[in-house]
């Protein structure tokens, strides 16, 4: 659907690295503006080499057979630097009918010309979320598909598949199929999508080392190491387990009854999740985070991955 003129700024800036935040970003830049039009007559791209003058022009030049042109300007750092003044000035008044865009790698906000953007137009990240915030945009993502992804199952989500949003995009698409008229994806949907070659022995994993099995969690260790790059995800899962022990042990340790330090589960995981927790020490659970860090770089240094995680896995059954 083509927006109205009164929603579409005179100007833009898309700044940051990742190149499925920038082309997403872009794209609907693009549709507001160029809607239904031909771009040819209506649409112009420069490099961050171009002269000012012939950005100028272009932004001046009314749109033939179209409400509004479009000009773009990649790789713009070097282009903004060099002709900060001149872009204020020019933005102090803007044609009516023209959109600048510009991709930058780096925006320095203290800027008068920062300041005008802000006042006039609209800036974009375009860097890749960390941490929570990437736990935050796959709420996002997934509410795009009018669906609710659980917490722990965004935060899962993340640890295994990483900090690459064009993959998470593209497993939430996946999980929203997956699920079909079911308003929640779960964490179980997650183990059941997102890594496929695990399937149910993620559950059978991290329920072994809760239980203290280690002849059980070895079997389910087994069973999820089927391809090349399992291993990685085995263990952000197991990573993301030891996250939530800790957090919970140290919840408990302060003084907070368990039905607010213990993550959301099941009733029987719960009880078995808190028995665990009863168990160890909190010692116990720094130790494993440091087994976590040593197993990682062991694996990155050339030790077989099935055998690093095996001896990782016997170590957090004790």
């Amino acid at each position: 659907m083509t927006m109205t003129p009164a929603e579409i700024h005179p100007v833009y800036v898309l700044h940051g690295s990742d190149a499925y935040l920038l082309d997403a970003h872009r794209k609907d830049i693009y549709d507001r503006v160029v809607g239904d039009a031909d771009p040819q007559v209506c649409a112009s791209s420069f490099d961050g080499s171009a002269d000012l003058a012939d950005v100028l022009d272009e932004l001046r030049t009314v749109p033939f057979l179209a409400p509004r042109r479009l000009v773009t300007v990649r790789d713009a750092d070097a282009f903004v630097s060099a002709h900060r003044e001149a872009l204020e000035r020019f933005l102090q008044s803007p044609p009516s009918a023209a959109t600048l865009l510009l991709l930058v790698s780096r925006w320095d906000l203290r800027t008068r010309l920062a300041k005008l953007v802000a006042k006039i137009g609209q800036l974009l990240d375009c860097s890749v979320p960390e941490g929570g915030n990437l736990a935050r945009w796959l709420t996002r993502a997934a509410a795009r598909r009018d669906k609710q992804i659980a917490p722990d199952a965004a935060e899962l989500m993340a640890e295994w598949v990483g900090r690459n949003l064009a993959v998470l995009d593209g497993e939430m698409e996946k999980l929203s199929l997956y699920v079909g008229d079911r308003p929640a994806i779960t964490i179980e949907d997650v183990c059941a999508v997102v890594t496929a070659s695990a399937g149910p022995a993620a559950f059978d994993l991290t329920n072994a080392i809760t239980g203290g099995d280690p002849a059980a969690a070895l079997k389910a260790l087994g069973g999820m190491l089927r391809t090349r790059g399992d291993e990685f995800k085995t263990l952000g899962l197991i990573a993301w387990h030891l996250r939530r022990a800790l957090l919970a042990k140290e919840l408990l340790e302060a003084g907070q009854p368990p039905r607010q330090a213990l993550p959301r589960m099941p009733p029987q995981q719960r009880n078995a999740f808190l028995a665990m927790l009863h168990r160890r020490p909190l010692s116990a659970f720094h130790l494993d985070c440091r087994r976590l860090i040593r197993t990682d770089l062991a694996m990155k240094s050339g030790t077989k991955p099935p055998a690093a995680l095996q001896e990782l896995v016997m170590a957090l059954c004790s």
